[in-house]
């Protein structure tokens, strides 16, 4: 699903899930390489992570490790810090050697369960094949939001959050991804949670951003 970059991390709109290859910046240590059995996350007294931010680098590559899994496929994947400018999240590669770029800003303030769903959406690229940047078509998108989402909630992230979270994003529409909102309401209806759980959860995540 293409969503803007949040705007409390930059005013200016970039694509979410694409798929090319681009620059590392290392704003984070260097995260080393991973495949798709990485130690679980324990348990800690943190916040909850459908809406903290997440702890650091390694607790993203721990929900991407479970996503992986989760596929039932063995992915040897790599995630590494992206560009600034450039998109939310992007994959390349294919299942044997596969890199997620993820935008430096963000990875330092989306809630780890909205990651889980937005790692989903990218594993499912190439596990569906389901195309690649410049060849993507909103039926497609949209499969890849639905299979997305069974990986991240297989691996225990809560779906009617991470739509919540969509929610508070600008309605961007474009050729290849269609309606950002419009697809909302499609894997809502695919998974049989109500418009007002939804709904629910984006006022939640609203009042505790606005908190912070």
């Amino acid at each position: 699903m293409t969503i803007p970059l949040p705007s409390y991390v930059s005013r200016k709109l970039f694509a979410f899930f694409v798929c090319s290859a681009c620059t590392v910046i290392p704003i984070f240590a260097q995260p080393a390489s991973r495949t798709s059995s990485p130690t679980r996350r324990t348990k800690s007294s943190r916040p909850d992570p459908r809406y903290r931010p997440p702890a650091d680098f390694a607790e993203l590559q721990a929900v991407a490790g479970e996503v992986a899994k989760a596929t039932g496929h063995n992915i040897h994947w790599h995630l590494e810090l992206g560009s600034n400018p450039g998109p939310l999240a992007r994959i390349h590669g294919g299942l044997e050697n596969c890199t997620i770029y993820i935008h430096p800003l963000a990875a330092r303030k989306i809630p780890p369960n909205t990651w889980a769903f937005i790692f989903g959406h990218e594993f499912a690229h190439p596990v569906e094949s389901l195309g690649t940047h410049g060849a993507a078509k909103p039926s497609d998108e949209l499969k890849a939001d639905i299979a997305g989402a069974r990986y991240a909630m297989a691996a225990g992230y809560r779906l009617d959050a991470f739509l919540g979270w969509v929610l508070t994003e600008p309605n961007q529409t474009s050729d290849t991804h269609g309606s950002l909102h419009q697809r909302v309401q499609a894997i809502a209806a695919r998974f049989g949670i109500a418009q007002k759980v939804v709904q629910a959860e984006a006022n939640r995540y609203s009042n505790y951003r606005a908190t912070r």
